[in-house]
C-alpha cells in the first residue's frame, strides 16, 4: 500500500484544475524533464551567479534575445525590471534604491491592466506612477501625453492591450529614449512571443516560468537589452540589493531552463489541437442537454493565454440547475473539479488538465445533469 501523499498528510485537498495557470490554484503541473532537472541541481553545489549568468546566455541563445535572467516570478520580474530602469548598471545606484537621487523614476503605466500590485512593484523600488487611459483602453497619444522629463520608461500590459499596438508603443519611447517594459506573464503560448517581442524592439519583456512555460510556479523569465538585464541581475538576489528577498535557487533555475528547452522543441499545432479535442469532448457531453448551449471558442481569440482554447457551457432557465450548482457539485465532488462560473455559464480552459481528465469533467457533468 502506498503511502499518503504530502497534500494527504497536510489535510489539503487536489483538485483536478479547468480553470487556467492561475497562480492561487498552483499555476501548472511541471513536466517529468523538469522536475528531473530540479532533483539533479539539489545535489550539488554551485555558485549562483555564475550559473545565473551561464543559464540566461543559454535561454537567450535558445530564445534571440540579446540576454535573459531567470527571476522569482512575473511580479518579481516587474519589479526587478522597473528598478533596473532606475539604476541601471551603477552600483551605488542600486545600493541606494527606495532612494532614486534625482534621476527620472516615473513609470507610464496604463490602466487597462487590474494587477495593482505590479504598480505596488514599481513603487517599493522607487518609481511613481504616471496612470494612462482608462480601465477599458489605452492609446499611443494617451502613453504620449504623459511622457516628461522624470519619465524612466513605458509599461506595456501585453493581452490587456493588443500585440499590433506594441510596436507604436515602442517607437514613441525610442524617439524619446526611453525603455519599453512588457508584462507577458500569461502569453505563453504561442511560442512566437518568446522570440518575437524583443526583436520587435522591446527593451524587457517578463513572462511567468509557472504559468504557460511548464517549469516551476516560483520562477520567471526577463528577456531583453543586454544592459537592462545585467541591471536587472544587479538589482536581484543574490546581490545585495532591493530584490535580495526575490531568491531563485538553483533548482529552479535548473527547472526553468528545462522548461524552456521544452517549450522551444515542442509541437505546438499538435499541443493546440490536443487542447481543442479537450473542448470538444466536454461540450459533446452536455449538447443534447435541454436549456444548456455549449459554445466553443477557438484558438486566438482570447486573452489568457492567446493560443488556448475555451469552452463556455450557456444556461439558460429550462436547464436542470443553476450553473453555479453544477460549479459547486463538481467542486464538491470525488475528484474534486474546479470550473470558472457565472450565474448563467461555466468556462472550461483545456491548459491545465492531464491526460485523461477531460473525460472525467465530461462524465460528471453527465452525471450532475442526468435526470432525475
Amino acid at each position: 500500500m502506498s503511502a499518503p501523499s504530502i497534500y494527504t498528510r497536510l489535510g489539503v485537498r487536489p483538485f483536478i484544475n479547468a480553470r487556467g495557470t492561475i497562480t492561487t490554484l498552483g499555476g501548472s503541473i511541471m513536466p517529468a524533464p523538469v522536475v528531473a532537472a530540479m532533483v539533479e541541481a539539489s545535489q550539488h553545489f554551485v555558485a549562483l551567479n555564475q550559473l545565473q549568468e551561464k543559464a540566461g546566455e543559454y535561454i537567450a541563445s535558445l530564445t534571440g534575445a540579446e540576454a535573459a535572467f531567470i527571476c522569482a516570478g512575473a511580479a518579481s520580474g516587474m519589479m526587478l525590471a522597473g528598478a533596473a530602469c532606475l539604476t541601471g548598471e551603477d552600483r551605488t545606484a542600486v545600493e541606494n534604491l527606495p532612494d532614486i537621487g534625482g534621476r527620472p523614476n516615473e513609470f507610464i503605466i496604463s490602466l487597462v491592466d487590474s494587477h495593482t500590485y505590479i504598480h505596488q512593484g514599481f513603487k517599493v523600488c522607487g518609481g511613481s506612477l504616471a496612470k494612462a487611459g482608462t480601465h477599458s483602453q489605452v492609446s499611443a497619444d494617451d502613453y504620449a501625453k504623459s511622457i516628461a522629463k522624470n519619465t524612466a520608461a513605458l509599461v506595456f500590459f501585453l493581452g490587456s492591450q493588443p500585440k499590433d499596438q506594441l510596436p507604436e508603443i515602442i517607437a514613441l519611447a525610442h524617439r524619446h529614449e526611453l525603455p519599453v517594459i512588457v508584462d507577458a506573464a500569461a502569453q505563453l503560448p504561442p511560442r512566437s512571443n518568446l522570440t518575437d517581442l524583443t526583436a520587435m524592439g522591446a527593451d524587457l519583456v517578463v513572462f511567468s516560468g509557472g504559468k504557460g512555460l511548464f517549469g516551476p510556479q516560483s520562477s520567471g523569465l526577463i528577456l531583453g537589452r543586454r544592459d537592462l538585464i545585467r541591471a536587472c541581475a544587479l538589482n536581484s538576489n543574490p546581490h545585495s540589493a532591493i530584490g535580495r528577498g526575490m531568491k531563485v535557487g538553483k533548482e529552479e533555475i535548473a527547472g526553468l531552463v528545462k522548461a524552456v528547452e521544452l517549450f522551444m522543441e515542442q509541437d505546438e499545432e499538435a499541443l493546440i489541437q490536443e487542447w481543442e479535442k479537450r473542448c470538444q469532448l466536454i461540450a459533446t457531453a452536455v449538447q443534447n442537454v435541454a436549456g444548456i448551449q455549449p459554445m466553443y471558442q477557438p484558438p486566438y481569440t482570447s486573452q489568457f493565454p492567446p493560443a488556448s482554447p475555451m469552452l463556455t457551457i450557456h444556461f439558460d432557465a429550462s436547464a436542470p440547475l443553476e450553473a453555479t450548482a453544477v460549479a459547486r457539485a463538481l467542486e464538491e465532488g470525488e475528484p474534486a473539479i474546479l470550473v470558472s462560473a457565472s450565474t448563467d455559464a461555466l468556462t472550461i480552459g483545456p491548459q491545465t488538465l492531464q491526460e485523461g481528465e477531460e473525460r472525467i469533467i465530461a462524465r460528471r457533468l453527465g452525471e450532475i445533469l442526468a435526470p432525475p
